[in-house]
């Protein structure tokens, strides 16, 4: 090769492979070069050394290893080898050299100088003596098989079928071998052989980690296998096949760990059909036909739930894959264990299930508990029962002081009314149940009459718009459209006031659980309905005062709801449930006080305001027992218990528009430890 030509071309290879240095690159080019007839070069000759450079082979890595090669790729590089690496011309070169050798001894013993030369001897012999001498310690000194050294973080692959005697070393990285080896591989601590091919022989050392295949695959070995202790045999597999390491010699594993990964983690889509499980699957990972010693360490996977247990043969050695932990090892709350129990009664193949075996630590695990758990319906039970007051709240205003007269006003015969809610509140999360926010909106409207001098009978109807919002990665939201109707009645024996009243609604509930299992996100949907009734009364005795008018109560409530069965529309996490039955007694213990303040001459408004403590006398939790839609047993949830004592706050002011109309403008608020829920209201009344 002319020096302008093989410049130009070293440079091209260096420009290839930025990994090597420079001494490499030329070895690469010397050893990729081809005669002027295009076959390859073994080794140089006398007459044209190595031949003409071949580009075209040099770009596919050197084709043969003259001693010691150190592959150092950093982090991030993925290099391919292709060709043939043999170390031919070291073979030829020792072949040289052994003649050369053979013919320098029997030159010592003619000459005599087996012992040196002698001080006398001609200075063409003491200069023969001396190079002979020289080159005798050069040969046998010189190393006359290709080695390979796989250094650096990044990979090197080996495609082609290699015949260097050397040995092959694994120092960092990763070293793929998918063609073939005869040289033995050694994998030192920081390194890992993956591939699909053929090696002499196999030896993990301390830290070293062997993970045949570039997914799944089987590393044959020529020869032997040795796992010493603190090594790694890295297993990938799928419901259908695993790595395998396959010998010809004897296997030897000397307390060796084995780790458990799975080709796709992808997580299995909650819509799919029953796939293949890897649970229950055995796999042969380790084959050696003059048979195996020792055994494996451990089995370890990333996986808070799968594992392995391994079978051993006199060849061979089986994997046997396993769900390892039950789902509610890792709960924390009482939902969460519930639905971890029905979720595993689901079995191998179901897609939540299968997501939920491939978590990979108990925290991921209990969010998607707490996300199966659907936590939301007892949640809509609460809401609904404490929204009920709404209309309890709207008949108390018409059958309390402002309807019968404050401070010397007097009630209308007739009247009609309407009214506008609002309401918001927030329900604190506990340990073991997520928060939500709730609001509502509606209308209200009623007509009612005075069927005596003491008495007014009436009729409520209106809609209603409740919303409620959960927390504490739930993903859950529902709203809720109500009708009501209802009547009421009071009566008046001298300050003392009677009322009664009944109520029943009819709700509409659109509910909707975004869930993420694993990793596999889905939606699941139901509208179903819900009726509630309510009968309440109260006793309230007016004690006429200077500045204000006070009015001690007490009343009672009981609410009865009734829920629908429904199905989720959705996927494998959809939920189902029965009809479901919750009653609530409330009682509240308060004290109003009335006011009327004159603007004008002729202008008044009337003010007041109640403070009571309400009191549940019922059960308080707050639960419901759903199932799996696709199968598996039922589980009973629970969302934040009911507060049982909570303060009522009431404010209200009212001011006359004319002869015939009223507005009035009111706050009411029930403030307990976890909820909080506050409304206000603007109504109107007409008397006719």
């Amino acid at each position: 090769m002319s020096a302008p030509h093989a410049t130009g071309a070293l440079a091209l290879v260096m420009e290839r492979f930025p990994y090597l240095n420079n001494e490499q690159a030329l070895q690469v080019l010397l050893t990729t070069a081809t005669q002027l007839d295009g076959s390859v070069t073994q080794a140089p000759t006398t007459s044209v050394g190595w031949g003409v450079a071949n580009l075209e082979r040099a770009m596919r890595g050197p084709g043969q290893l003259l001693g010691t090669f150190d592959a150092n790729l950093g982090a991030g590089l993925t290099d391919t080898w292709s060709n043939n690496i043999s170390d031919q011309a070291l073979i030829q070169r020792q072949a040289e050299d052994t003649a050369e050798q053979a013919s320098w001894r029997q030159t010592l013993i003619s000459k005599g100088w087996q012992n040196g030369v002698a001080s006398t001897a001609s200075q063409q012999d003491q200069a023969d003596y001396a190079t002979g001498t020289a080159r005798a310690t050069a040969a046998a000194q010189r190393q006359y098989q290709g080695s390979l050294i796989k250094s650096g973080a990044g990979r090197l692959i080996l495609d082609g079928a290699n015949t260097y005697r050397g040995e092959t070393l694994v120092n960092g990285g990763v070293l793929s071998v998918n063609g073939s080896l005869v040289s033995a591989v050694q994998v030192n601590a920081g390194g890992t052989l993956g591939g699909n091919g053929q090696i002499g022989g196999l030896t993990a050392r301390s830290g070293g980690v062997v993970a045949p295949g570039n997914s799944i695959g089987t590393l044959q070995v020529n020869g032997n296998v040795l796992l010493e202790p603190g090594s790694t045999y890295a297993v990938e597999l799928s419901p259908t096949a695993s790595d395998r390491i396959v010998a010809t010699g004897s296997a030897t594993v000397s307390g060796a760990n084995m780790t458990l990964a799975l080709l796709d983690n992808t997580p299995v889509a909650l819509n799919s059909a029953p796939i293949q499980s890897v649970v229950g699957r055995q796999y042969n990972v380790l084959q050696a036909a003059n048979g195996i010693n020792g055994q494996f360490g451990s089995v370890t996977s990333n996986y808070a739930f799968l594992g392995g247990r391994l079978d051993y043969a006199a060849t061979g050695v089986a994997l046997n894959i396993e769900q390892t932990a039950a789902f509610n090892s890792v709960a924390q709350t009482p939902n969460q264990a519930a639905v971890a129990t029905a979720a595993e009664q689901l079995g191998a193949g179901n897609a939540v299930y299968e997501n939920l075996l491939l978590t990979q630590n108990p925290a991921s695990a209990r969010d998607s508990f707490q996300q199966l758990s659907g936590e939301i319906y007892p949640a809509i039970g609460s809401v609904l029962i404490n929204d009920s007051r709404q209309i309890r709240d709207a008949v108390g205003e018409r059958l309390g002081a402002s309807v019968f007269g404050s401070e010397g006003n007097t009630a209308a015969q007739d009247n009609v009314w309407i009214k506008a809610l609002g309401a918001w509140g927030k329900t604190d999360s506990r340990d073991d149940t997520a928060g939500y926010t709730t609001s509502l909106g509606g209308l209200l409207a009623g007509v009612d009459g005075n069927v005596a001098d003491d008495t007014r009978l009436g009729v409520v109807a209106g809609y209603s718009d409740s919303s409620l919002s959960m927390g504490s990665g739930t993903h859950s939201r529902a709203s809720v459209d109500s009708y009501h109707l209802g009547a009421y009645v009071g009566h008046e024996i001298g300050a003392l006031r009677l009322t009664l009243g009944g109520a029943h609604s009819w709700h509409r509930i659109d509910a909707q659980r975004d869930v993420q299992v694993g990793g596999a996100a889905g939606k699941q949907k139901t509208k179903h309905n819900a009726q509630s009734t309510q009968v309440f009364t109260e006793a309230a005795y007016r004690i006429r005062l200077q500045p204000a008018t006070l009015e001690p109560f007490a009343n009672l409530a009981y609410v009865h709801l009734n829920t629908d069965s429904f199905t989720e529309k959705g996927d494998a996490a959809a939920l189902s449930a029965g009809s479901d039955n919750r009653d609530a007694v409330l009682s509240t213990l308060g004290l109003r006080a009335l006011k009327t303040i004159a603007i004008t001459e002729l202008q008044k408004v009337d003010l007041s305001g109640s403070l009571g403590w309400q009191h549940n006398l019922s059960n308080t939790d707050s639960e419901q027992h759903l199932a799996f839609a696709s199968a598996g047993n039922s589980f009973n949830t629970q969302s934040v218990s009911m507060d049982r004592d909570a303060a009522a706050v009431g404010a209200r002011a009212s001011l006359a528009l004319g002869r015939d109309a009223r507005i009035n403008l009111d706050y009411n608020g029930l403030l307990g430890t976890r909820d909080k829920t506050h409304g206000v209201g603007l109504s109107l009344d007409w008397q006719f």
